[in-house]
């Protein structure tokens, strides 16, 4: 945003205005981007928008600040600020305020009124028409030449009054029952010169596209700051996964265990995953919302809950539902809570989700399926932090984080009128992605891994691992079920084995049947290091890395610098797999 002090004698009068319009369309066409105007520093305005800049009745020496819609390009900002401050001089009639009333109006004035999108028409001193453009002729549904020479009240009922262009002040109004617009915003200004009252200039413009138009510029606004948001946290980070790429397994695992353990629950040391990890590790030490987005299965409730745990709400209340889970009648009531006697059944107070969780987290699951009554509910709670319960008068406020996730398409709802546009951009201030399993297969081994001790400890098994043909063809299989489809198979073996071990043939004919034969994809993409005999062992891995680390350092607060990770996490791991810090060899 750059500050533009108006030079101009006249300030921005209606034949300067007009220029500054023209001179935008041709900075939109040249930089692919919209300009805006704000004054005094009120809301912005588009610098095409005629109706609305001649409203600001800008006078001479007043400050005027210019930003694009695109906060990168400075430049088509800085030609605008320069073409406001210069001394543009419009000879002849353009320049002439008396000629500019009359029929020798420029035709180059008339073409470039006739380009605007509002309703214009001017009117001498004793309110009768001299000119009219083509949409102001449209709106009142008659032709040019049938109202040039007529009194403005006769077009449009009381819209001037001879005290008030007397008073040379201006009118802002509204009209209804014109013509084919159900309501229109009327601005009348004074055209003066040498102090003599030569005339008025009337604007109209269609209420609905004024509402429009703030809308669009509040959810500009809510992107703008989003967008600064990521920057200002990308800068001060100086992280970039690009710097990641090529890492070996040990390093991609000490990297997972610098970022933490609010996110040891999810399993994974994919490209991907880590750094959307490292991303929600960042985003935790913050209070700006975030979006987590991925396919149904993919882990996004754990990634929820290790963004509570990484935060300074830790030791509040993390409180979930899923928005799908929930008839749409009882979703308010769920969220909200509700009054005794607020309904039939409510027979005692309830408190709702954000009430619980006041002070910690709440995490919205299945966003997308949310109406667009309670999306404009849930709107209000996020931009003041105030809710009533169902039936209920008194204003409840919390002080929550608000964690959402999705596996719809937002962007796509919105632009179908499915979901609210500003309610997105409040969501969307940090996006999370999350990768279906099929993108991410070189964690498979690990999640089969963890799999398998879960269900061996649930059911009291002794399952010893998994045959290599077997993992080869759950490699090789797509997953349209994500992780939560592997997990069922594994519980569902595990519970039904008489073997130690998971043969190929243990697996459901649909492994078999439904596999990709991406060669990327196969069992030898998967590092052997962490692949004993025939028997997947990730953690072997990490014992093995805290015991060179403990015999190279010989502390747990040497090892803890070196891995990045606190002496308490080393001392914790060690004693897990019996190792001695001085020897390293327990």
């Amino acid at each position: 945003m750059q500050k533009a002090l108006i030079k101009h004698a006249d300030g921005l009068d209606i034949a300067f205005t007009v220029m500054v319009v023209q001179k935008a369309y041709q900075l939109q066409q040249k930089y692919k981007t919209e300009i805006d105007i704000s004054y005094k520093k009120d809301e912005n305005v588009s610098c095409t928008d005629f109706g609305s800049i001649v409203r600001l009745n800008v006078k001479k020496g007043e400050v005027l600040y210019i930003s694009s819609r695109k906060p990168e390009n400075d430049q088509a900002v800085q030609e605008m600020v320069n073409f406001l401050e210069g001394d543009q001089r419009i000879n002849g009639s353009e320049r002439n305020h008396a000629e500019f009333l009359g029929e020798e109006l420029s035709g180059n004035v008339k073409v470039m009124l006739d380009m605007i999108d509002d309703g214009i028409c001017i009117v001498d001193k004793e309110g009768y028409i001299t000119f009219v453009n083509n949409f102001f002729s449209s709106v009142v549904n008659q032709p040019n030449e049938r109202l040039i020479g007529r009194y403005i009240n006769d077009v449009i009922p009381n819209v001037m009054e001879c005290k008030d262009l007397a008073a040379r002040k201006q009118i802002v109004g509204r009209i209804s029952g014109i013509g084919t617009v159900e309501t229109l915003v009327s601005i009348v200004n004074p055209i003066v010169a040498d102090n003599r009252l030569l005339g008025s200039i009337l604007v109209i413009k269609d209420e609905r596209e004024i509402n429009s138009l703030k809308e669009k510029l509040k959810i500009l606004k809510i992107k703008t700051e989003n967008l600064e948001k990521m920057l200002s946290k990308e800068k001060e980070a100086n992280w970039h996964p690009q710097k990641y790429v090529g890492e070996s397994l040990e390093q991609k695992f000490i990297r997972k265990m610098k970022i933490g353990s609010a996110f040891e629950k999810f399993i994974g040391m994919n490209e991907a995953v880590l750094n959307t990890i490292a991303l929600a590790a960042k985003a935790a030490k913050v209070q700006s919302t975030v979006l987590i987005i991925g396919k149904s299965g993919t882990g996004k409730e754990v990634i929820a809950e290790g963004i509570h745990l990484a935060s300074p709400r830790a030791k509040e209340p993390f409180v979930k539902i899923n928005c799908a889970a929930i008839p749409i009648n009882l979703l308010e009531s769920e969220l909200f809570g509700h009054e005794k006697g607020a309904f039939t059944g409510a027979i005692k107070r309830k408190l709702g989700k954000f009430e619980l969780a006041n002070n910690g987290t709440i995490f919205l699951d299945e966003i997308g399926e949310m109406d667009l009554a309670m999306q404009t509910k849930l709107l209000r709670v996020l931009q003041t932090s105030n809710f009533e319960r169902v039936g209920g008068e008194e204003t409840i406020t919390v002080n929550i984080r608000v964690v959402a996730a999705t596996n719809r398409e937002l962007e796509l709802m919105v632009k179908e009128g499915r979901f609210r546009e500003d309610l997105y951009y409040r969501l969307n201030v940090i996006p999370l992605f999350l990768p279906p399993l099929k993108e991410r297969k070189d964690d498979i081994p690990l999640l089969v891994d963890h799999f398998l001790k879960k269900f061996n400890k649930d059911f009291g098994k002794e399952i010893q691992g998994i045959k290599n043909s077997a993992m080869d063809a759950l490699i090789k299989y797509d997953w349209p079920g994500n992780v939560r489809e592997l997990r069922n198979i594994i519980e569902r073996f595990v519970a039904l084995a008489d073997g130690s071990y998971i043969e190929l043939s243990d697996l459901p004919l649909s492994i078999h049947q439904n596999t990709s034969e991406n060669p990327e994809n196969h069992l030898e993409t998967i590092s052997t290091s962490i692949i004993q005999g025939e028997v997947f062992l990730l953690e072997e891995y990490e014992k093995q890395i805290i015991r060179a680390a403990l015999d190279k350092y010989g502390s747990y607060t040497a090892a803890g610098k070196v891995l990045g990770i606190t002496h308490k996490t080393v001392a914790a791991k060690a004693q897990k797999y019996g190792i001695d810090k001085k020897i390293g060899n327990g």
